[in-house]
């Protein structure tokens, strides 16, 4: 171990680490050395006479406890076996000394909501919303009755919740969330227990606190002994996972909840080059729900680049970005030095913009890593229905293309009156004549003479006369009713349908293009796409805790950054959040862009690029533009 009089650290690091009784709240923003400042705290209590075995330090992901614990482990010459990291999950499950207690899987998670959800329309993405807000109610301890309104079935919410409460205590089977709840309620139930943690625990810290909820901020508290010893580390401004119930709040409100806390900022970033930094600085200093501070670059003789680009279309973007990066070929050959293709990241938004730009880095042959979940446009819910539409028209008038698109909009078409493997417009009326219900023969005329019509139409055309004309849409919103997010994501992926079909003259060719993509998608499932030595390919949440010299961000684009889905200050303050965190893992180079769109077409710069808007002055321009 390195003498602590010989350790090279700033003044506020150093603060930081020589802390050792009471609480402390360190804000550490990017690239300002916190794990350094959390190992090295826990060398200099070593030092000062704590018990080595008193000392637990948490993190939020298995990955970055064993991280941390190795980085310790050289850092002492593995000296002190005994201080404890951990995931605050991993801590919760000792303290419950679960062995009675089974912990279920993802995947019976989405088998138990399709069982309770059987008879109603859902899919993979409603049974993950539903999900979704389970956790976050649980970990923020809101009200079923303050349920998200936008929350799919949201009346039948409550009842679906009960029941999928009682199957897990049915089958003894509990969620990670849970295992906050239980340990929470234990320790409340059995001082002598919280107690001998309490003993056991002297010096709890906590990194990326900014992530905290609710519910293990409320377990954190019961542990703490009289002294407090709770030193938390973190950077409001990367708080970027309000969908699991963290909330930045805890960490602002550290001085309310800990009056006598000691308050520390790492302002010395040492990651980015000043301009980088400082346009960064410029994106999230528009938030209000944040600590005040002015972070300054260590960085010395490297000024760094930035540029912003403004492209006419999506593909036009990606082709050019992807042109700059062949163009290190032309580098390697100018000063025999070819820069690292694992040096350079891509970060947008979403999935499905992240393998967009998997695919076509595959397609040029450059070596890339891309670890999300591969999900085709072709295979969103709304889509298929549009796609359904125009197959049972061209394609036989196949029984499986109609039971998908019968009811949708609702006909009150019965599956008992598909006899066969195809479906005859002749066929149904006799069904509904023999049933006596002549008022389905006018409803069931009309949907084949609109469906003859739609088969007219160019696939643009067709989708939108289904849209429009044939009330699909209406449809989706009377479905949907105050469940805005589900209600936006298929209107957003029919949006994105519809502009792709205006490239084809008819269904076939439509057909052709979905069929080829398809086979390029199995491609890149069936071959995993993690070549350590290419090009890094992520969404913004997967970004954070990197760092690489060059970072593109393309579809800096309203309704994308901010996502459409975005309405309240909180959320758009996150979104902004995500893009800082997204900006602030460049190094060296910075390149943001976004899509204009055409006269038909036109799309709106992100308003989070009006404090940088100078990078965008001139959409020619293919330089650097800060001096």
């Amino acid at each position: 171990m390195k003498p602590e009089n010989n350790l090279r650290c700033n003044p506020a690091q150093k603060c930081a680490i020589l802390h050792d009784k009471g609480p402390a709240c360190v804000i550490a923003g990017p690239g300002s050395g916190k794990t350094f400042v959390i190992i090295q705290r826990i060398i200099s209590l070593i030092r000062k006479g704590v018990s080595p075995g008193s000392i637990l330090t948490i993190t939020f992901t298995k990955a970055a406890a064993i991280e941390m614990q190795q980085r310790f482990i050289k850092e002492t010459d593995s000296m002190y076996p005994e201080v404890l990291f951990g995931t605050f999950h991993s801590i919760f499950y000792h303290i419950l000394d679960s062995t009675k207690l089974t912990i279920i899987k993802e995947t019976d998670k989405y088998k138990i909501l399709s069982h309770i959800l059987y008879g109603k329309d859902y899919d993979g993405e409603i049974i993950r919303l539903i999900l979704s807000e389970i956790s976050r109610l649980k970990n923020s301890g809101d009200s079923i009755e303050n349920r998200d309104k936008s929350v799919p079935f949201y009346e039948e919410f409550p009842e679906i919740l009960r029941e999928y409460s009682a199957i897990l205590r049915e089958q003894g089977l509990i969620d990670f969330d849970d295992m906050v709840i239980l340990c929470r309620d234990y320790l409340l139930k059995r001082p002598d227990i919280r107690k001998k943690w309490q003993n056991r625990l002297r010096y709890i810290q906590i990194d990326e606190y900014q992530d905290i909820n609710t519910a293990q901020f409320e377990v954190v508290k019961l542990l703490l002994s009289e002294e407090q010893n709770l030193f938390v580390v973190g950077d409001d401004d990367q708080s970027i996972y309000g969908f699991r119930g963290s909330d930045p709040r805890l960490m602002l409100g550290f001085k309310e909840y800990f009056k006598n806390a000691k308050e520390i900022i790492l302002d010395t970033n040492y990651r980015c080059a000043p301009k980088i930094l400082e346009a960064s600085k410029h994106v999230i200093n528009e938030n209000s729900i944040r600590f005040r501070k002015n972070i300054k670059s260590g960085k010395v003789g490297n000024p760094g680049i930035i540029t912003g680009k403004e492209y006419i279309e999506k593909a036009e973007q990606y082709k050019g970005i992807i042109e700059e990066i062949r163009n290190l070929e032309t580098t390697e050959k100018r000063t025999g030095n070819k820069p690292k293709l694992s040096d350079i990241a891509i970060i947008v938004r979403t999935n499905m913009e992240a393998t967009g730009f998997a695919s076509m880095l595959k397609e040029a042959a450059i070596p890339c890593s891309y670890k999300e979940k591969i999900v085709a446009l072709h295979e969103k819910a709304a889509v298929k229905d549009m796609i359904s539409y125009m197959a049972f028209m061209n394609e036989g008038h196949k029984r499986s293309h109609f039971l998908r698109i019968m009811n949708k909009p609702v006909r009150y078409i019965s599956r008992a009156a598909l006899t066969k493997e195809t479906v005859e417009e002749r066929e149904l009326l006799c069904y509904y004549a023999k049933q006596s219900k002549l008022n389905m023969t006018t409803m069931i005329q009309k949907l084949f003479t609109d469906l003859k019509l739609m088969s007219l139409l160019t696939p643009k055309g067709s989708v939108h006369f289904i849209r429009d004309f044939m009330g699909y849409d209406k449809y989706l919103r009377e479905k949907f009713a105050g469940n805005s997010k589900v209600l936006n994501t298929h209107l957003a992926d029919l949006n994105e349908f519809e502009e792709l079909c205006k490239d084809f003259k008819n269904y076939f060719d439509l057909k052709d293009y979905l069929e080829d993509e398809e086979r390029k998608i199995e491609n890149m499932r069936n071959i995993e796409i993690s070549d350590k030595n290419g090009v890094r390919v992520m969404t913004m949440h997967a970004s954070k805790g990197l760092e690489f010299k060059r970072v593109y961000i393309p579809d800096l684009n309203e309704g994308i950054i901010p996502s459409r889905k975005s309405i309240t200050m909180e959320e758009i303050e996150e979104e902004r959040r995500m893009l800082y965190v997204a900006m602030t893992r460049a190094k060296e180079e910075l390149h943001l862009s976004y899509v204009k769109g055409t006269k038909e077409n036109p799309m709106r710069m992100s308003g989070f690029l009006r404090p940088v808007k100078y990078l965008f002055q001139d959409s020619n321009f293919d330089g650097i533009l800060i001096k």
